[in-house]
C-alpha cells in the first residue's frame, strides 16, 4: 500500500515518483445556498495509486 505525504500549498515534491493509475488536478466545487455561494473545494488534485 502506498504512502500519501501531504504538504500545503503545492503538491509534494516526490509525488512523481510514486505511480498513479490516474489524477485529477485543480477541481473546484461550490453550491448555491441562503448566503450566496458556498465554496466547498477550491484547485484541489488528486492522485489515485495503481490497484
Amino acid at each position: 500500500m502506498a504512502t500519501a505525504t501531504a504538504t500545503t500549498g503545492k503538491v509534494a515534491e516526490d509525488a512523481t515518483a510514486v505511480p498513479r493509475a490516474a489524477r485529477i488536478e485543480h477541481v473546484s466545487k461550490s453550491f448555491a445556498g441562503p448566503a450566496g455561494q458556498q465554496l466547498v473545494l477550491d484547485d484541489i488534485t488528486l492522485d489515485v495509486a495503481p490497484g
